[in-house]
Formats: C-alpha cells, sequence, structure tokens
C-alpha cells in the first residue's frame, strides 16, 4: 500500500504491506526494525515523533511532514521489506493463524479470511477486534468448528459478522471508511459461494460496485 495521505479512518498515515498505520504502533515497528538494520535511512528522523503518536493513540501526523516520501524511498531497500515482512509475522500473520487454529478452522479460505480479518481490524479486545468478531460468531452459533459447527457455516457467518461491523464499526473515527471498505468482506462470500474452500487458482473474484478480478 503506497502511502499517498490519510484515509480519514483516524488512523493518521497508512502505508506498506499491512497498511501500518502512525497511530496504531505498527508503523513504529517496521521503522525501529529499519533503524536498527540500516541507521541514518530516510525514516529515521521520524522515529521519535512515530513512538509519540504510537504511544498518544493519536492520529494526528503533526511532525510527519515529509513522512510518505521518506517511505516511498525506503521501500527500494530489501531491509525495509524485511522489517515489514518481519512485524507482519509478528503482529499479523502468526497471531491470525493461532486464532485460527484455536477454534478448529482449516481451509485456506477459512485462514485467509483470519489473516485479512486481523488486518484490518486487529488483535486487540476492543468491539471491532479479530477476537471480538470471532466472539459474535460463535455465540450465534452456538460454538465453533473445534466444538462440531460445520466449518464452512461458521465462517461463512463470521464473514457475514465481519461486514455488518464493517458497515457500523464501533469506533467512530474508522466508521465511515470500513464502510466503504465492506466489499472485502463480499469478495471472500463470493469465493465461499463458488465452493473453492482451497483457494485452487485461477480464482475468480467479485465484489461490490461491479468489482471482478481473478487471481491466476
Amino acid at each position: 500500500l503506497p502511502c499517498n495521505g490519510i484515509i480519514k479512518d483516524g488512523r493518521g498515515y497508512t502505508a506498506g504491506r499491512a497498511g501500518f498505520t502512525t497511530r496504531d504502533g505498527d508503523a513504529v515497528m517496521v521503522v525501529q526494525q529499519y533503524v536498527n538494520a540500516v541507521p541514518g535511512n530516510p525514516l529515521a528522523t521520524y522515529l521519535s515523533t512515530l513512538k509519540s503518536l504510537a504511544n498518544q493513540e493519536s492520529g494526528s501526523v503533526s511532525g510527519l511532514s515529509g513522512y510518505c516520501s521518506a517511505w516511498q524511498q525506503a521501500s527500494k531497500d530489501a531491509a525495509f521489506k524485511a522489517a515489514q515482512n518481519s512485524v507482519v509475522d509478528e503482529l499479523y500473520f502468526n497471531p491470525s493463524q493461532k486464532a485460527a487454529s484455536k477454534i478448529g478452522v482449516k481451509y485456506a479460505l477459512s485462514l485467509a479470511f483470519f489473516y485479512d480479518t486481523i488486518i484490518q481490524h486487529g488483535g486487540g479486545n476492543d468491539p471491532d477486534s479479530l477476537s471480538a468478531l470471532v466472539k459474535s460468531t460463535t455465540s450465534a452459533l452456538g460454538g465453533t468448528p473445534l466444538t462440531g459447527i460445520d466449518e464452512k457455516t461458521w465462517v461463512t457467518k463470521f464473514i457475514a459478522v465481519r461486514k455488518a461491523d464493517l458497515l457500523n464499526a464501533y469506533e467512530p473515527s474508522t466508521r465511515d471508511a470500513w464502510a466503504e471498505s465492506a466489499g472485502r468482506a463480499d469478495v471472500y462470500a463470493y469465493i465461499a459461494s463458488t465452493g473453492n474452500w482451497d483457494l485452487d487458482g485461477p480464482i475468480p473474484l467479485k465484489g461490490a460496485g461491479g468489482y471482478k478480478d481473478t487471481i491466476p
């Protein structure tokens, strides 16, 4: 994701592989790892400000003039890509797969949806988080695949629960921007409707607003 401005979700600047934000602390983790590997890199000058914004959970971009240009410059560096990959694994991929395993989902589509969900909703405990959505789905169905609920039934409901949250997020600052991204859930719902739970390619995609594409 290119760093090209604010997407009005209350999280400041968003950029990089996982949409790292200047408010939520993942951007500063990436920059810190990059500074550790390459001192004096284009983003090093922003480290102190990023720490302050993350500590305050502030969506302000004050003190970040030129940040996006520096991010774009750094994006050409393999060490910067490695820093992003490391943070993605630590904060998003590994926790999402652990959460999926905990409730007993195994299909590739299910695992991908858990990953996509934690990327956008985070791995915390707030009402919009992955854990909250899993809890809501489990409550609605009276269990999980681990306790005997059919996995396809559970994940189909999970997709619907996430879409409902995107359309009316608990956090006011994200509500409008997230409503515009509800099509992310539609794409997964479409794949599920085709029966391609193993994500065998090519994978046709369809979503809201006439969106169509194919993953080879």
